[in-house]
């Protein structure tokens, strides 16, 4: 791995294995016990199509709710937001996984955001430094998760290097969120243009898993 920025410090890792097998989860709402929650229904209904579990890459993460999945399988999990979320270090063992405070697109530099969203609100807006997902080198990229509120092309595109080569199982969100220039379900097509199939769908239809052909 070539690091672009210095990992996220965390002062302390309250994470206990045993909240794992408890699906206990903190969230924005709280930490409760929610085995149900989406992120585990949608890695569930991932899981048969993975053929390694050597490196994972967790973008838009917020608390880690799909990323405590995702290092439960795999050797090492990657993660990237442009916000830190407060209890991110309760639902993922820091042994096995590295945080980056940035966002990922085609272009290095900086963008304007609200929130996790790219949507412009008048006095919200943040500046955040982005970077692409191949200037880290990762090395066997076995799954990644992409929910960046229609950015996920962007990521993609600036990942090409890694998918191509390892070609990952990809789940994306595809909601009704898109950027201007862009349309519905433009990651799923981006993909299927670039030798992957649509192999199932969460049960909120937003999800899609994504696997090479």
């Amino acid at each position: 791995m070539k690091p672009m920025l210095p990992p996220t410090e965390f002062s302390e890792n309250p994470y206990q294995a045993e909240w794992y097998d408890r699906n206990y989860i903190f969230t924005p709402d709280g930490a409760a016990e929610h085995p149900k929650h989406h992120c585990k229904l949608t890695f569930d209904i991932s899981l048969p199509f993975v053929r390694n579990f050597r490196t994972a890459v967790d973008v838009g993460c917020r608390l880690g709710e799909y990323s405590r999945f995702l290092q439960h399988h795999f050797a090492m999990t990657y993660c990237f937001d442009p916000n830190l979320w407060k209890g991110f270090a309760s639902n993922v063992d820091l042994k096995k996984v590295v945080h980056f405070n940035c966002a990922l697109g085609d272009e290095p530099g900086v963008i304007q955001m609200h929130g996790g969203t790219h949507r412009f609100v008048e006095g919200k807006m943040k500046t955040v430094p982005v970077f692409r997902l191949d200037d880290f080198e990762l090395e066997t990229v076995d799954y990644i998760k992409v929910d960046v509120e229609g950015f996920e092309t962007k990521v993609l595109g600036g990942g090409i290097k890694t998918v191509e080569r390892d070609k990952p199982v990809i789940v994306i969100e595809q909601n009704d969120v898109f950027l201007p220039d862009e349309g519905p379900l433009f990651a799923k097509k981006w993909l299927e243009d670039r030798g992957y199939r649509h192999a199932a769908t969460c049960p909120r239809g937003w999800d899609y898993i994504m696997v090479p052909v």
